[in-house]
């Protein structure tokens, strides 16, 4: 608002020569006007102040605020005491207010029918006898601002003065107004991004969710097709491993087959509990757990799957009986599937490492494979559901996983996977001591 400020320095200084003429400076209206203008933020509100301000600055019968359209003057508003042009168009060369803009100077006309620049037929049905009209903005400008007398009257230096600084300020003002409408633009536009993108994302995860339930309603399907039969072939298996007449080499099959039909059945167990937990939360049976025993068993379950790939399983574990308090269920299937993993994700001839220590408040399981190891961007991922490492060989649902760390952290625990040195995976989980939820 600099240019506004300064021009009212002229009418400031003409404030002698309006005593001179009989009457007294009003500086204070026109400050009142130029703060008013210094608030508006759009045309209508721009052109209503202007239209008021400029009849009453100078006393005047009538005052008309004119904005340039191309190569015509386009009366946008008005103040007077009897109607004008108000919404009418002219041609730049044809009005008054064309020639102030043209000529970028101000007009001031006594008698508007002895001055040639004036086309009379559009005074004629008027009150004007006398006229000013100065332009909006001097070096381009784009508008007028006239006064008109229903008397003869001369425009007094100081009433041009008024006006001139009106339009002066009518100027910055108007610029403003532009200002403002491109900043409100652009945070329309803005705001209307960013509410199409919110649709966008709300409709991209409706399509998730949407795929999320055809996958739990695929994965319920299957479950009901292979639980049955996959549990018939274990108590088969099972019944054939018992047999003492079982050879060396039958026992071996059989414990492949047990191992692999256990694996279908815990599996479609893990697509249940995940699928009809609430909120993906398992709800632990606490009990005293021998997690020395329990890793036993896991090892002599899986072993001959590991045999049929010449792999070991070592186990070192120096958790005392009794230390833990746990689901002995849900522990079980989480061991199972780490050591699954392990097995089916290392090479031949190499060697699984189940570990497991004790302190105060923790008991810490690592299952270490050699395989060729989870990136570092995925270790956290690879536990979410349905997300598996791209790798040839890999099979599998993404659905083991998930289900481990499910169970983990309903025993308030906590799941993570490090490098295993030289080579693998440490795939490690830590649950609490204490007896949490015990009743």
């Amino acid at each position: 608002m600099t240019a506004a400020v300064g021009s009212l320095i002229e009418p400031a200084r003409l404030g002698e020569g309006a005593r001179a003429e009989g009457r007294e400076p009003s500086p204070v209206s026109l400050v009142g006007v130029v703060q008013d203008l210094s608030l508006v933020r759009d045309m209508p509100a721009l052109m209503e102040v202007v239209r008021k301000a400029a009849r009453e600055l100078t006393g005047a019968d009538g005052a008309t605020f004119v904005l340039r359209d191309g190569d015509l003057c386009y009366y946008a508003e008005e103040n007077a005491i009897e109607p004008l042009w108000k919404g009418r168009r002219f041609p730049m060369t044809a009005c008054i207010s064309g020639w102030s803009m043209i000529h970028r100077e101000a007009v001031v006309i006594e008698d508007i029918y002895e001055d040639p620049r004036i086309p009379f037929e559009a005074y004629r049905p008027t009150f004007v006898k006398s006229l000013c009209m100065v332009p909006i903005r001097t070096k381009a400008p784009i508008g007028a601002i006239g006064n008109y007398w229903a008397t003869r009257h001369l425009t007094t230096p100081y009433e041009l003065a008024l006006l001139q600084a009106l339009a002066n300020s009518t100027s910055v003002a108007m610029e403003n107004v532009e200002v403002y409408a491109e900043l409100e633009k652009r945070v329309q536009d803005r705001t209307r991004e960013l509410e199409e993108k919110s649709q966008r994302l709300a409709e991209e995860h409706a399509a998730l969710l949407e795929l999320q339930r055809q996958k739990e309603a695929l994965s319920a399907l299957v479950v009901h097709d292979l639980k049955s039969p996959a549990a018939a072939i274990v108590l088969a298996a099972s019944l054939q491993l018992r047999s003492p007449d079982l050879g060396p080499a039958e026992r071996r099959r059989w414990g492949v087959v047990f191992s692999s039909a256990e694996r279908i059945v815990r599996t479609a167990a893990s697509v249940l509990d995940i699928a009809q937990s609430e909120e993906g939360r398992l709800v632990p049976r606490y009990a005293v757990v021998d997690l020395g025993g329990l890793i036993a068993e896991i090892r002599e379950q899986l072993l001959p799957l590991a045999e049929k790939r010449e792999q070991g399983i070592e186990v070192s574990c120096d958790v005392p009986e009794g230390a833990l308090w746990a689901d002995r269920e849900l522990l079980g299937r989480t061991l199972q599937n780490l050591v699954d993993n392990a097995i089916r994700h290392s090479p031949t001839k190499s060697t699984v490492r189940i570990e497991a220590h004790a302190d105060a408040a923790w008991v810490t399981v690592a299952i270490c494979d050699e395989g060729p190891g989870v990136p570092v961007e995925m270790r956290q991922c690879i536990f979410d559901r349905y997300v598996r490492v791209e790798e040839k060989g890999r099979t599998g649902w993404g659905l083991g996983l998930a289900f481990c760390k499910m169970a983990v952290e309903a025993h308030g625990g906590t799941s993570w996977i490090e490098d295993n040195v030289p080579r693998g995976s440490r795939f490690c989980f830590r649950l609490p001591v204490v007896r949490a939820g015990a009743s």
